[in-house]
């Protein structure tokens, strides 16, 4: 599996989690790029893609492995199964396995609630709108949508006309 068909399949999973605003591979100034993440209206959920064991292993000199530092009150890795044990993960972080049709709890995630970077969140968030303002004149509400940018990103939107 490479690494767009996991991003493809994290997209999806986190609309089924409530996620009504989900982002991908979006870069900003907010310091992390990661892979999907999308927000319900009470929390974020965060999602690292990886395809290869090295690649995980990699990972752990990142600044999103620094609590205070990352996006996210739910973490997980999203990775084929057997790439990633359940044992290497970083300490509350969870793991996904990809189905053909659905997604496979490894490990549920743990809350970093009142441990994430609520500001590198609301910069990648008024980046995405940046990027969209204009398109939606009669006002945005994100959903389900896909308006793919001319960048590698794709932002769920929904257009609503107003009442």
């Amino acid at each position: 599996m490479i690494h767009s068909e996991l991003i493809k399949k994290a997209s999806r999973w986190l609309q089924t989690q409530g996620c009504g605003v989900v982002i991908t591979e979006m870069t900003s100034s907010a310091g992390q790029e990661p892979d999907a993440i999308g927000w319900t209206t009470a929390y974020s959920i965060l999602i690292e893609c990886k395809v290869s064991h090295s690649d995980f292993l990699n990972d752990r000199h990142k600044c999103h492995q620094r609590i205070d530092k990352s996006m996210g009150d739910k973490r997980y890795y999203l990775a084929p199964k057997g790439i990633i044990k359940p044992e290497e993960l970083p300490d509350g972080w969870g793991l996904l396995e990809p189905r053909e049709k659905s997604m496979r709890i490894i490990k549920s995630a743990g809350w970093f609630y009142q441990k994430k970077s609520v500001r590198e969140e609301i910069t990648l968030l008024v980046s995405a709108m940046r990027r969209i303002r204009g398109v939606m004149p009669n006002g945005v509400s994100a959903k389900c949508y896909q308006y793919k940018t001319k960048n590698r990103a794709t932002i769920g939107i929904e257009k609503k006309d107003k009442d």
